[in-house]
């Protein structure tokens, strides 16, 4: 069955235990029982457990932005909670991400974006500032499976990637303003770990992204719902 099969690859990805319940709110026991019960009144929540599966911090449990929002009106105005302006493209598997943030600041040119992928993420979310530049990809298939084998929640592209059809199948959240077949420059030019300003919003590396469907917003502090 879709729905079943859909519910259990999505608790495995997320590292949870998966319980199941009917329109009544009664605990499924098994999933047979999951199998039998009408489509039209099944419901399923997925609680959140940590797994050994995956590094620490690679999987946090989603928090949704608008919730974040919503809850935060007083850093919304003081300016602790931002949210970039909405124009980026979702790509990878991950739709949902967060974590703290590093960046990087290059221009058509990714090497120091590589060397920052290479270390270890830790649930870490690179930034990249390529300037808004559409002329070239800044991040293919291969840094991109090379991202979430060091253990970083995602990757946002004020540029462009390639490679899409291997990102979008990568457990890895990605962002960027379109895609790009050309390779971008080698030159090691850039700066890492600097402000930068990307869709009307100044970032500082260290602060924290939350990333879904929604959008994306940045926040001085790690933040809770």
């Amino acid at each position: 069955m879709q729905v079943l099969s859909n519910s259990v690859k999505l608790a495995r990805v997320l590292g949870t235990r998966m319980i199941l319940l009917n329109s009544n709110n009664q605990f499924l026991s098994s999933l047979t029982q999951f199998s039998t019960s009408p489509l039209s009144s099944l419901q399923f929540q997925l609680r959140t457990k940590s797994s050994s599966a995956f590094p620490a911090g690679r999987h946090r449990a989603a928090i949704a932005t608008a919730d974040v929002c919503d809850s935060n009106a007083a850093l919304l105005v003081n300016g602790d909670l931002r949210a970039l302006d909405p124009i980026f493209k979702i790509y990878g598997q991950r739709l949902a991400f967060s974590g703290p943030i590093v960046t990087v600041k290059v221009f058509e040119d990714n090497v120091l974006v590589r060397q920052l992928l290479e270390t270890e993420g830790n649930g870490r979310v690179l930034v990249i500032d390529g300037g808004g530049s559409t002329r070239c990809a800044l991040v293919g298939g291969n840094l991109a499976q090379w991202a979430h084998d060091m253990a970083w929640a995602g990757i946002i592209v004020n540029g462009c990637i390639r490679d899409v059809d291997e990102i979008n199948a990568c457990d890895i959240g990605v962002r960027a303003l379109g895609s790009n077949p050309l390779k971008s420059n080698k030159k090691a030019v850039g700066e890492k770990h600097v402000p930068v300003q990307i869709a009307g919003t100044l970032i500082h590396d260290g602060e924290w992204l939350y990333a879904d469907s929604d959008g994306i917003l940045i926040s001085k502090t790690q933040l809770s719902v």
